[in-house]
């Protein structure tokens, strides 16, 4: 992600051709030098906030792949409900981690992989009606699964097989039910080799000083702002995206709650809370961009903290039965009250802490997606 080129001459461009004019005292030249230290950031964003994140994914995809390999070979209704306990566990480890699009899940897929939504042409049912024509084992093995489309790899897919219209009991009962079984423990290994593959990307770039330094980018301011941008990413397709979308405009008739993240589980609202949550760490916590900035800007420090809080605390107030309030005009005031705070938030964090840590922002990914 590269910066944009600013047309205008910037104050520290004035202020050089002034000093190489003679015009400024030298007293100015060590200020001018002086600048935060993004290599040391980078490392400890990493470190702090960043590499724990995937550590706890792989503990929990490790626990749900044990799981629902014991269901495969033992089936019962106790079984059915670890499995969708142990997708619950995975979702909500993957909504404290889907912000850290830089480095590991930029590669290979991995976020897709992990997670295909938005969907597109309802690929996912396609691709998992197809899978599970399969007979016995046939194409679930690791490196089978690996290659398959990544729109069938991950939790989209556990999703259907659990949550569905007969919310998993055609695992216990029927043609496919071993062949359902089947693909739940190959799904759930699949989540976990990404999840190991992910953590053992960051793990590695932290051992090395350089490379923790510039965080997967060609130096460390660079590091420091596309880590950033996804910050605002995590912002933007939760205000457009997981509610946006879903709300569709100020009319009830015009809602799409089956555009909702993760509906069928009900766990729409539930990761919004833990996208803020990680997008909070992010800033606020020891480690987050907050440390970059200046003692003078201890106010904005201040609205940023109220301005998490408030969008926390609403996304709070909207329930497991967010898809069902989106389609009644008067229930959805919760929900666009939401809105209103995380766009607010938004406005914080692209408009007033980018110039005030030093900080120059690039293309997202969402960049004339239209979504």
């Amino acid at each position: 992600m590269t910066d944009q080129p600013n047309d205008k001459i910037s104050r520290r461009q004035t202020l050089a051709a002034l000093i190489a004019a003679g015009m400024v005292p030298a007293v100015s030249r060590p200020a001018l030098a002086a600048g935060p230290d993004f290599g040391a950031f980078n490392a400890a964003f990493g470190a702090k906030i960043v590499l724990p994140a995937f550590d706890k994914l792989v503990a929990v995809t490790g626990d749900f792949a044990k799981v629902a390999e014991a269901f495969a070979a033992k089936p019962d209704a106790a079984g059915v409900d670890a499995a969708k306990q142990g997708f619950n566990e995975v979702s909500d480890a993957w909504a404290s981690a889907q912000q850290f699009r830089i480095g590991a899940l930029a590669q290979g897929q991995r976020a897709e992989r992990f997670a295909y939504w938005p969907e597109r042409r309802n690929v996912v049912d396609k691709q998992y009606r197809a899978l599970l024509a399969g007979k016995g084992l046939e194409g679930l093995k690791p490196d089978q699964i690996a290659n398959a489309s990544v729109a069938v790899q991950g939790l989209p897919t556990l999703e259907r097989i659990l949550y569905g219209e007969d919310q998993g009991a055609e695992l216990l009962k029927g043609d496919s039910a071993e062949r359902r079984r089947a693909i739940v423990a190959a799904l759930a290994a699949n989540l976990h080799a990404i999840a190991r593959e992910a953590q053992a990307v960051w793990a590695d770039n932290l051992k090395d000083p350089a490379k923790a330094a510039n965080s997967f980018a060609a130096s460390p301011a660079e590091g420091a702002a596309q880590a950033y941008t996804n910050l605002l990413t995590i912002a933007q397709v939760v205000a457009e995206q997981k509610l946006g979308v879903p709300l569709g405009g100020a009319d009830a008739a015009n809602a799409k709650p089956k555009a909702a993240e993760q509906w069928r589980s009900g766990r729409s609202a539930r990761n919004i809370i833990l996208n803020l949550e990680t997008a909070k760490a992010s800033v606020l916590a020891p480690g987050g961009y907050a440390d970059l900035l200046p003692a003078d800007q201890a106010g904005l420090k201040a609205d940023l903290a109220k301005a998490f809080d408030e969008s926390i605390t609403a996304a709070k107030a909207v329930d497991e039965h967010f898809t069902d309030d989106i389609t009644h005009q008067d229930k959805r005031k919760p929900v666009t009250t939401l809105l209103v705070k995380v766009n607010h938030l938004r406005d914080l964090l692209r408009q007033k802490v980018p110039p005030a840590v030093g900080i120059t922002l690039g293309f997202n990914e969402l960049d004339g997606d239209g979504s």
